[in-house]
């Protein structure tokens, strides 16, 4: 294996990926890992293309070039699928956990505009037993409202206990009920005696093409671009918050908002060892392989070199068993003498047997 290959791979990836130990925002987790993933994928594609690939289409890529060379077996492979399936699957997950917080400042646009209107974004409140996360906390002088963004598929069930199901074979289940119970006790606990008389919880789903079944009455449901006009139907109501109250509130949560980091699910220094170790393999064989083929074209070449026409080794034969000009001249005076003698000959023959 050739050492210094990988030392100079392992050097290119060198102050990459996430470090052992450090803490990460969900942010500076998603931004540290897709600069790592396109450091890879430049080593497998060509590097104008690098920048657009998915995660699938690297593992795609590497896997078929690890199989090619015989290598898609090896323990070292096999850890670095599981690692770059697990790098994927981390990035898509907090990709969407951010793309809450983007859907909910789009779809919020014209409520923005609003100057009585408070909007926090992306808040994170917790205590020694609960925590949790806001997509959006919208204060205004007719209520508080906290929006809960879920991208997911076309059809979707919440059952009357507030249990929200994608409505396909997935299983896949969300205690809707549950979390936003917690996100209003936190909220509650803060601000205390100033928490507003109206307070409403709404589950938005960005698409608005989403079929809903809803059987729960706790949360207003929203889908598509409308959550403001939903929001400002409230102002039918009397008013409950001054502009004091609502300056306070927002200061209350800004205060006790916590700035999340945890350390990354991802063990990027063991991705780096594995992938240097297996391109430098992959290299190695392909240049082997590249000799061989090589050097079969060259035999092949002095094998149609050595093949020469029936015609010309026939020609070569004539040549060297008449060499030159003098032996012609006397195989012509030889038949010429033949062509006399033997006539002759036959008719002495003929003459005796009369006799």
């Amino acid at each position: 294996m050739n050492n210094e290959r990988i030392e100079k791979i392992k050097a290119n990836l060198n102050g990459l990926g996430t470090k052992t130990g450090e803490m990460y925002t969900n942010q500076q987790l998603v931004d540290v890992l897709k600069e790592f993933q396109s450091a890879l994928a430049k080593g497998v594609f060509e590097k104008t293309h690098a920048e657009n690939l998915r995660d699938k289409d690297l593992l795609v890529h590497f896997e078929a070039l690890a199989k090619e060379y015989g290598l898609d077996q090896t323990s070292t492979f096999l850890r670095l699928k599981r690692n770059l399936n697990n790098l994927g699957y981390t990035i898509g997950s907090y990709i969407k956990g951010l793309n809450g917080e983007r859907v909910a400042r789009k779809t919020l646009k014209l409520l923005s505009l609003d100057k009585s209107a408070k909007i926090l974004y992306n808040v994170q409140l917790e205590d020694d037993d609960a925590e949790a996360e806001y997509d959006a906390i919208v204060i205004t002088p007719y209520g508080m409202f906290v929006i809960e963004v879920k991208n997911w598929g076309s059809s979707v069930v919440i059952t009357q206990d507030g249990i929200l199901k994608k409505n396909d074979d997935r299983e896949i289940t969300y205690d809707l009920a549950g979390r936003m119970s917690i996100k209003q006790a936190l909220l509650q606990e803060y601000i205390g005696d100033s928490f507003p008389e109206h307070y409403q919880s709404i589950l938005m789903f960005p698409d608005e093409s989403v079929t809903v079944e809803n059987y729960y009455n706790g949360v207003l449901v929203c889908c598509g671009g409308g959550i403001s006009y939903k929001i400002q139907e409230f102002t039918a109501g009397e008013d409950s918050l001054t502009s004091e109250q609502i300056m306070n509130i927002e200061q209350t949560i800004r205060a006790h908002h916590i700035i999340k980091k945890a350390p990354s699910p991802v063990n990027c220094n063991e991705i780096i060892e594995d992938y240097a170790v297996l391109m430098a393999r992959i290299e190695e064989a392909s240049a082997a392989q590249g000799k061989e083929e090589t050097d079969i074209r060259t035999f092949e070449q002095e094998k149609d070199t050595d093949k020469t026409p029936i015609t010309q080794q026939i020609k070569k034969l004539k040549t060297n068993s008449i060499p030159n000009a003098g032996w012609k001249k006397k195989i012509t005076r030889v038949a010429s003498a033949a062509a006399v003698a033997v006539p002759a000959f036959l008719g002495g023959l003929w003459f005796m047997k009369k006799l």
